[in-house]
């Protein structure tokens, strides 16, 4: 009678009887043969499933939160009064597309300024679906099987986008399809495939295998873009700063609603890391424009009709610019510097010769990454004179990496010097 009453002393080899099509379901989203598994099967989903879960999720996410916001809009602006709840929702869908890098076209007039705040906040989400899809699926040790993760994770993303963008449009207006497909495939492609592969572990491992120079001129890269970011961030903050009395009058001469100046707030924050981007082209030299025929850098000022946004009141006046500006002109080859600097004290090497190429890399990387990014703060909105916004890639180009690569070649050079007699 106690042996029938006890429980079996090996619990290892039991399996759960499946009795419903929803376990039978749930076991196949597990991994699980149908009726459960023994402790000698692997705990988890595959990466595929979990990859196919995580894609749709992290679409649903952004999307619903971009339509949430848009409804929120329409009814802080006039209660609802105007349009109907589907042309808020349908607001909503085509910001995500928008922050997806489709772009926009209201009866043939391009919009094609991407707020790349939104595209941070779409890139952030899908990293981190796809680092969740790794973290809880069966251990991966192979890249063939994280490839063919990232495949499905993209492809479905892309999928979403494709329907929403064909659901959204009509009448000439709505996003661009062909965008549409290649910006969300470049961010769940990217975004998707790094937070798998960092939520596997094998991210780690690939970047241990990289040559350290290789490594040594990509953090010195990185770190000089992002100290060139700060410096473009703290001028367009105090030039806002300084314009906020012209802002002030030009929003109050518009007499919004409070629900107006929140959606006038949001739009801004959209469009923030737009302006320091463009910011980031003053500091090289060749500027930007802010419609056709228009210039804006340290060496002359040329404007004319503005729009109303408060962004725009921080642009310096028209007319000849102090000559203290061309100072401004240092800030590239100073971040090269320090970028080189930290590169070489993270990853040095005291013979001049490899501190040379090391340092005129970081510059000339970080000139690359500079210029792109600017590139992407730019595009068109309409057809007529604002048809022409952002800055000229191939002057801006050939400046970041004249000033850049100078000042990562100097200081890779000085600080093997400094090494060397610090050694001595």
């Amino acid at each position: 009678m106690t042996d029938l009453l006890s429980r079996p002393s090996d619990t290892s080899t039991s399996t759960r009887p499946t009795t419903t099509r929803l376990g039978r379901v749930i076991d196949a989203l597990r991994g699980r043969p149908p009726g459960g598994t023994g402790s000698d099967e692997p705990e988890g989903r595959p990466l595929t499933v979990s990859a196919a879960l995580a894609a749709l999720a992290a679409a649903a996410t952004t999307m619903v939160t971009f339509m949430a916001v848009a409804v929120i809009g329409w009814f802080l602006a006039d209660a609802g009064a105007h349009g109907q709840t589907t042309d808020a929702l349908r607001v909503g869908a085509d910001a995500w597309l928008v922050g997806n890098g489709s772009g926009f076209s209201v009866r043939g007039a391009p919009l094609g300024i991407v707020p790349l705040t939104l595209t941070g906040l779409i890139f952030f989400v899908v990293y981190r679906y796809g680092r969740w899809a790794a973290t809880t699926s069966q251990e991966v040790d192979d890249d063939r099987t994280l490839g063919l993760a990232a495949v499905i994770f993209t492809g479905l993303y892309v999928v979403v986008a494709v329907i929403t963008c064909v659901v959204v449009g009509g009448d000439g207006t709505g996003p661009g399809l062909g965008r549409a497909i290649l910006g969300s495939m470049l961010i769940a492609g990217v975004a998707g495939t790094l937070g798998m592969a960092a939520g596997t572990g094998l991210l780690s491992v690939a970047v241990a295998r990289v040559p350290g120079w290789i490594r040594s001129v990509a953090y010195g890269a990185a770190a000089s873009f992002l100290l060139l970011l700060v410096a473009s961030a703290v001028l367009v903050a105090v030039m806002v700063m300084l314009g906020l009395n012209q802002a002030a009058s030009m929003m109050s001469g518009l007499h919004l609603s409070p629900g107006d100046y929140v959606m006038y707030t949001v739009a801004t924050i959209a469009v923030a890391p737009n302006a320091v981007l463009l910011g980031g082209a003053y500091l090289l030299g060749p500027g930007f424009a802010v419609g056709t025929g228009t210039a804006v850098s340290p060496s002359v000022v040329s404007l004319g009709p503005m729009p109303a946004f408060p962004l725009l009141a921080g642009l310096p006046d028209a007319g000849p610019t102090p000559e203290w500006t061309i100072a401004f002109l240092a800030v590239p080859v100073l971040v090269a510097i320090v970028g080189s600097v930290l590169a070489q004290r993270a990853y040095g090497v005291t013979a001049y010769d490899s501190a040379a190429l090391r340092g005129f890399g970081c510059g000339f990387g970080a000139a690359l990454i500079s210029a792109l990014a600017i590139a992407l703060a730019g595009g068109p909105m309409g057809t007529g004179r604002m048809a022409d916004i952002g800055a000229p890639f191939g002057e801006v180009l050939v400046s970041a990496v004249a000033a850049m690569s100078l000042g990562g070649l100097v200081a890779g050079v000085v600080t093997a010097w400094w090494q060397r007699r610090s050694a001595s």
